[in-house]
């Protein structure tokens, strides 16, 4: 038997999981890049502060769509594959966790295991927690033949995936000429200073996609939290800055994610693109809605374990 692992952030269920998810993701070295003992500190006080009001925003949204996202990836993942395959859903900092579904397969047998990050672009902060996941993986078992695929941000595949996104809204919109405002999650600045190719990537995939619809486009980013140094520009300004030029017919793309989450049903649709229309003034905007699976990114989840298969 052989088994991938499609890995995720997750999110919490309850209002006391809230506080346990928060705890985890700050005392995670790839998020708070500090000692131990600074991250047990800020993590305690962060998950103390803002579990009850994160829990608020994730009651507003009917709770987090993730799961249910990430299960029909997998269970459409597994109809291609062969079946010796066994194919799960696991996440950094909600059950089922990564270190323990990977010790349970192992101890059902199973040595050949492929680790797929939901992260289409690649950061110290989200896929690089999980390479770390993967490396204490690799010590704990050094007989399991581990290939992890970490980004795929100009992968044909998921290009694709958007474009057809943003064709079926352009038609369902009845737009002539819209304006893509690529909005992706922010990431502090000091990670691009250590080395973070992070926002490089995304202005490749926001590029790829843009070129091929004959486009005009911009990258920004979304949900940072606190009063550090965070990527910019931010989308709020960048659709300020749009209104101001007289473009009012913005399609937002939500490119970092590959789920719905939070980011994308909370700081999307209930704060961003309310405060364009009725604070800002632009006439007409919308996003790209991500649906709950896709054919292109089940097919390039496919091909990467297949290519894989070839070469060894």
């Amino acid at each position: 038997m052989k088994a991938v692992l499609l890995v995720n952030m997750g999110a919490p269920v309850s209002e006391k999981g809230m506080k346990v998810f928060l705890k985890r993701m700050f005392s995670d070295k790839a998020i708070i890049y500090a000692p131990a003992f600074v991250r047990s500190i800020v993590s305690t006080i962060i998950s103390n502060m803002r579990y009850k009001s994160s829990w608020k925003k994730y009651r507003m949204i009917g709770g987090s769509p993730l799961f249910a996202s990430m299960d029909k990836a997998a269970a459409e993942l597994k109809v291609l594959l062969p079946d010796d395959y066994t194919v799960h859903s696991v996440y950094s900092y909600s059950q089922p966790f990564i270190q323990e579904l990977v010790s349970g397969l192992y101890h059902s047998g199973i040595k050949e295991i492929t680790i797929i990050s939901m992260y289409p672009q690649a950061s110290f902060s989200t896929t690089g927690s999980v390479k770390t996941d993967v490396e204490k993986l690799k010590l704990k078992f050094p007989d399991i033949d581990f290939l992890f695929i970490e980004d795929y941000f100009d992968n044909e595949h998921f290009i694709t995936f958007w474009t057809t996104q943003i064709t079926q809204k352009i038609k369902e919109k009845f737009y002539q000429n819209p304006y893509l405002l690529f909005s992706a999650h922010a990431i502090p600045q000091s990670f691009i200073k250590r080395g973070d190719l992070y926002v490089g990537k995304m202005n490749s995939s926001a590029k790829l996609i843009s070129e091929r619809l004959n486009l005009s486009y911009s990258v920004s980013y979304q949900s940072k939290i606190g009063n550090i140094e965070w990527t910019k520009p931010y989308t709020l300004d960048c659709l300020k800055e749009l209104h101001k030029q007289g473009i009012n017919q913005i399609i937002i793309v939500p490119l970092s994610f590959i789920n719905e989450n939070l980011e994308t049903k909370y700081d999307l649709d209930t704060e961003i693109i309310p405060y364009a229309l009725n604070e800002i003034g632009i006439k007409d905007i919308c996003r790209i809605k991500i649906p709950e699976s896709d054919n292109n990114l089940i097919k390039m989840f496919y091909k990467f374990i297949v290519k894989s298969n070839e070469n060894n």
